[in-house]
């Protein structure tokens, strides 16, 4: 973790904004190309906060096309912005706690991070937990008697469950051990698994409805107000799976070869790949209800109500496969590099990983997770807290910056990005009041089905009012180029 090495013209980085998970990434190290991000996000789509989240539409009472609608919409606004924050991360080759530091300052960029790194380890120790429920289905069908474990009590999970939580921090620490090489071969491969699965899935949904115009003729049960309520709610539960990676995606995109190949990766992965399994979700949910009697909405439970053992062990580990994907390739990698941007003397990729992996365990998601309504209260309040800063970098980037920083700047506390930018504070406390006041005022309770796109838009309107008359004086004295990078001074 060299703190001296030179970015550029012979200027050595400030240690304390510097390591090497840190540093640019350049020359033969940007190689991922259209095919792994494509393969990548097959990974993260495939994962069962997305299907619960979308499932819970039909159980909610909405109709096929109705939901269906509402998946689509929520992920077209999701790729758009994942796909604009992606590109400073590809231009730059420089993860999200150092681009964060051109609008917060060197060190207000602390505050962000930090709120994404918490954020980061809560939904680590969620998805672990999740990956746990699989891992306890594929014992409970393989050993005789494994269920009658869960009379034991450990810590408010059965001895059973506490096992198969213990199997999947195993398996989780030997991922992060090996680094972003062992998740790029990874994602590979567990994404194709887990659509198998979920088309197999569907193909018992269908046989068990009589056929797709059964499904999509199943009329809605809500009207008015009450169905926009929900619709809204929904768009931001489900965007709230992947708020934090809006912010983070140039953890990722800071590998690729060329600006064409993350934007054809993430085009082909993200909001087709996501489209595709929440109609599965859907698809299935129906399934279960005609089954069942109820709507079943979380896709282990499904698996375990199977008698054959073969499907049901096969299916749940390739959940476990899907959610371990997602969990390394969302929350690992982006608190590997939000902790070590706090402390970059101390801390590198792998040794944030497990700090996360431990937090995670300790934050006890299983107390929580499953109580009605939980996730889209929780889901809803991720979003509130993320949305403003995502307002804030591309408002910063694309409008202020003009598509231009001075990467060396990135990396002192003594350039034009150092210190505390107020100007970002105002704008973030003002997003996150905005986006929370229907949370906390009755009155305005109708406000919060919105909260995402309120943080969004009250945070970029903000920033943008208050930096515009500052936009001018941003003057580019000078363009160095040393190796592969470009530097352009500016003076704000």
């Amino acid at each position: 973790m060299s703190s001296r090495k030179k970015l550029i013209d012979g200027v050595s980085p400030d240690p304390s904004l510097y390591n090497s998970d840190l540093a640019p990434v350049e020359g033969k190290n940007k190689n991922w190309t259209w095919w792994n991000f494509s393969a990548l996000w097959m990974g993260i789509v495939a994962n069962i906060v997305a299907w619960e989240v979308a499932a819970n539409l039909i159980a909610a009472g909405m109709s096929f096309w109705q939901a269906l609608a509402c998946v689509s919409t929520a992920y077209f606004i999701a790729f758009i912005a994942i796909l604009l924050n992606s590109f400073s991360g590809a231009k730059y080759g420089v993860p999200f706690p150092v681009l964060i530091r051109a609008s917060f300052g060197t060190k207000g960029s602390q505050v962000p991070v930090f709120l994404r790194a918490g954020l980061g380890v809560f939904w680590f120790g969620v998805h672990m937990y999740i990956s746990s429920m699989a891992v306890n289905v594929i014992l409970s069908s393989t050993f005789q008697g494994w269920a009658n474990l869960g009379e034991i009590n450990i810590l408010g999970l059965g001895l059973n469950e506490f096992l198969a939580l213990a199997f999947s921090f195993i398996i989780h620490a030997y991922v992060i051990k090996n680094g972003m090489g062992r998740i790029r071969r990874f994602e590979g491969w567990a994404g194709p698994v887990i659509m198998i699965v979920s088309i197999g899935l569907v193909i018992w949904a269908l046989n068990s409805t009589g056929g797709m115009g059964n499904i999509t003729s199943t009329p809605s049960t809500l009207s008015g107000t009450e169905f926009w309520s929900t619709f809204f709610i929904g768009m931001t539960a489900l965007l709230g799976t992947v708020a934090t990676l809006m912010l983070n995606i140039a953890d990722i995109t800071k590998h690729s070869r060329t600006q064409k190949d993350h934007i054809i990766g993430q085009g082909i992965g993200m909001p087709i790949m996501f489209i595709l399994f929440s109609i599965m979700a859907l698809i299935t949910t129906f399934g279960t209800m005609s089954v069942y009697g109820e709507p079943i909405t979380n896709p282990i439970y499904i698996l375990a109500e199977f008698d054959n053992p073969i499907i049901v062990i096969v299916g749940a580990a390739a959940i476990f496969i899907a959610t371990l994907s997602t969990n390394i390739a969302t929350n690992a990698i982006a608190v590997g590099y939000d902790l070590t941007n706090l402390l970059p003397k101390k801390l590198n990729f792998q040794k944030s990983g497990f700090i996360a992996l431990i937090i995670g365990v300790i934050s006890a998601p299983w107390l929580w997770y499953e109580e009605g309504g939980a996730m889209d209260v929780v889901l809803g309040a991720i979003g509130s807290t993320m949305a403003p800063v995502l307002g804030i970098m591309l408002v910063d980037f694309f409008i202020i910056r003009r598509f231009e920083y001075n990467l060396s700047n990135l990396y002192r506390h003594d350039g034009v990005y150092g210190g505390w930018n107020k100007e970002s504070f105002i704008a973030f406390g003002l997003g996150i009041f905005a986006a929370f006041i229907g949370l906390f005022i009755p009155q305005l309770s109708y406000l919060y089905d919105f909260n995402w796109f309120i943080g969004v838009g009250v945070a970029a309107i903000t920033y943008t009012v208050i930096m515009w008359p500052k936009r001018g004086k941003i003057v580019k004295n000078e363009t160095i180029r040393s190796g592969n990078v470009l530097e352009k001074e500016e003076t704000v």
